[in-house]
């Protein structure tokens, strides 16, 4: 598994996506497979709702994972899952 650095978030892609309005008010959802030693507020499991502006793309094994970095300006919410 892949170690984010300092504020950057790994994220694996999820297919729902959300347009409001025009397409420049783009977002995603990711779930969280790890966060660097930076991150306090999100974990590994959470499922968080990005844009897609700052996000860097990366494949590897034929899968698409997404690094984000821990900013209101990229990450829009935090999606708990409750048990």
């Amino acid at each position: 598994m892949m170690k984010p650095y300092g504020n950057n978030i790994l994220i694996a892609p999820e297919s729902k996506n959300k347009v409001i309005g025009d397409t420049a008010k783009y977002f995603l959802y990711g779930k969280v497979l790890a966060v660097g030693d930076l991150v306090t507020k999100i974990v590994p499991g959470d499922t968080i709702a990005y844009t897609l502006w700052g996000v860097n793309k990366l494949e590897k094994d034929l899968q698409e994972y997404f690094f984000v970095q821990d900013n209101p300006d990229f990450i829009l919410a935090i999606i708990k899952d409750e048990a």
